[in-house]
């Protein structure tokens, strides 16, 4: 084990989130706000750990990186941008060690499950916030391997470990520039939602932590009542709109942009994404009008579009409290939170791919019984899946239905009812955020006790590391040899 590796990525991470929180002080400054000199310091505080750190494992920058290494660095580092982000939190004085930890994992993971309470916060501390959702979103070691060569050729290891979905795929023959292309199509969609949503009066501020949210399919919103707060259905249009991209495959957005246009569309995932989604909108809009007969027509749709797509993107803005609608809605809101978005995309959930590997595999087995000796691969689309990918996807379903269970027994342990804790799982550990109950959409995560507040922070570094890179180094046959 190359420990000096994993200190050196973690070290980079320290600088990366030091970086981003002094940039949080400048927002501090721009509006006069008192948290400026704390957030800087919060800052130095990362530099002057995380640059000696540098400085002595940099020889290590282009030494072999084998899975062990990849998987504890990668968990490492997230747990040091956990720790180092919530210095902030702490040093302006928002919440406790226990609650600032919740919520930098929470913003990290792009979970959103949020324990804030009081919303007349500073601008800096509460732009920190949202940024520590687009930081996770596409993922910070893979912002590592973006903007420095330095790291060699196991860099792929460390791209598996963290990037969504049952292959990592590279789309350049350099994973570096892989992963250079994937944060410059974040970036510029990013860009492109903050002027939109600018164009539409909701001020720089707004625009930038609200695109936070969106493109990192997070959540977290600097008004307690979330997008629904603005009142204006073109917002929630804009919103929706970047929410259904980030929950796309980003993979594809790069074939298009390289004139492979039909790409995206020929896609058995996006394709089965998009319908499941519209589907999902029209039935959850039908049960609205009939289960409140005065809803019209327009305002159920409204609200079922963003509901569904926010929840499926796992996103986890609101504008209507979901918890209050009809038991079918709420049944339905859930089960997409477990289906997610694409692989490849910065959406979580267990990936639309993989559930249809499975229903592939489902009808492999009904032909299978038929014709017994016939040989019948797994295909998406034209592509035939690997047995290798077929078995892994077949071992993460049992994984992660494992983790939730046990997750929910656990949390019902503190004294929630299993409502709560049933959902309060299936939002952390898909990365979405509102749950139902004593979590809803228009509630949060603070009354939970320490013991369940614990429990909720590791089933989100689950979902977002999608079990693997997190179970691994802790199992004996990760360290045979």
């Amino acid at each position: 084990m190359n420990l000096r590796f994993v200190g050196y990525l973690s070290a980079l991470v320290m600088i990366a989130i030091g970086a981003g929180i002094m940039v949080s002080g400048g927002v501090s400054a721009a509006y006069g706000d008192p948290d400026m000199v704390r957030l800087f310091f919060s800052g130095a505080l990362c530099f002057v750990v995380g640059l000696p750190l540098w400085a002595v494992s940099r020889s290590a920058a282009r030494a072999y990186i084998g899975f062990r290494e990849g998987f504890v660095a990668v968990l490492v580092a997230w747990v040091a941008a956990t720790v180092f982000g919530a210095v902030p939190y702490l040093v302006v004085g928002v919440f406790g060690p226990l609650d600032a930890l919740f919520e930098s994992i929470s913003g990290f993971t792009t979970t959103g499950a949020s324990v804030l309470t009081d919303f007349d916060q500073p601008h800096g501390i509460m732009f920190w916030r949202s940024l520590t959702h687009w930081y996770g979103g596409m993922g910070i070691v893979v912002l590592v391997i973006a903007l420095l060569p330095a790291i060699g050729g196991g860099a792929i290891r460390l791209f598996a470990a963290e990037a969504p979905g049952p292959v990592a795929e590279r789309l350049t023959p350099r994973l570096r520039d892989t992963a250079k292309h994937l944060w410059l199509i974040y970036v510029g969609l990013s860009a492109l939602e903050t002027l939109v949503l600018m164009g539409l009066g909701t001020g720089p501020f707004h625009a930038l932590t609200h695109t936070f949210g969106t493109m990192a399919t997070g959540g977290f919103s600097p008004f307690a009542g979330s997008v629904g707060e603005f009142g204006d259905w073109r917002i929630e249009i804009v919103i929706t709109v970047f929410a259904v991209l980030a929950g796309g495959n980003f993979g594809l957005y790069f074939a298009l942009l390289s004139g492979r246009r039909w790409n995206l569309f020929r896609d058995p995932e996006f394709r089965l994404y998009l319908s499941i989604m519209t589907i999902s909108v029209v039935v959850v809009a039908v049960s609205l009008i009939i289960a409140k007969s005065h809803m019209s027509l327009a305002h159920a749709f409204r609200q079922s579009l963003f509901q569904v797509v926010s929840l499926q993107t796992t996103t986890g803005y609101v504008t209507a409290d979901f918890d209050q609608w009809n038991s079918f809605a709420k049944t339905l809101l859930v089960m997409l939170m477990f289906l997610g978005g694409c692989a490849g995309s910065t959406a979580g959930g267990f990936k639309v791919v993989r559930f249809l590997v499975l229903a592939k595999n489902a009808g492999r087995i009904f032909a299978q019984a038929v014709h017994p000796k016939a040989v019948l691969p797994v295909r998406i689309g034209r592509r035939v899946v690997p047995e290798h990918v077929r078995a892994s996807v077949l071992g993460l379903f049992f994984l992660w239905v494992t983790t939730f269970v046990i997750g929910t027994l656990l949390l019902s342990a503190a004294n929630v009812s299993m409502v709560t804790a049933a959902s309060a799982v299936a939002a952390t550990l898909n990365n979405v955020g509102p749950g139902l109950e004593l979590v809803g959409a228009t509630l949060n995560y603070a009354p939970i006790d320490a013991f369940g507040k614990v429990v909720l922070m590791a089933l989100m570094l689950l979902g977002r590391l999608e079990l693997l890179a997190v179970m691994l180094p802790f199992t004996r046959v990760f360290w045979s040899r």
